[in-house]
């Protein structure tokens, strides 16, 4: 439940950004959305490069989570949990 709201915040610039700009066309309104809610993970992702102890922090909560995930029997959860601790721990340049 929280992934899902988590996804929908990260989602909301995004959506918000395309309703205003609807009076433009969809095609304007489409890209300026898409472009607003990949800026999100993007930022991320950027972050994590230039703050290496981030990436590693994130990768141990991902590691937990994931691990959490999977002895609840959630695998699919508990691999998305896993892509994002190798993403995370290969943005910190972790393990070289």
């Amino acid at each position: 439940m929280l992934l899902v709201l988590l996804t929908l915040a990260a989602l909301a610039p995004g959506i918000a950004t395309s309703w205003l700009l609807r009076r433009h066309g969809p095609l304007i309104a489409v890209l300026a959305g898409a472009g607003v809610a990949f800026a999100l993970p993007f930022l991320l992702v950027v972050s994590l490069v230039l703050c290496p102890p981030l990436g590693i922090v994130l990768a141990a909560g991902a590691g937990i989570a994931a691990l959490e995930a999977y002895d609840r029997g959630k695998v699919w959860m508990a691999t998305a949990w896993a892509g994002v601790m190798v993403v995370a721990s290969a943005c910190a340049g972790w393990p070289r």
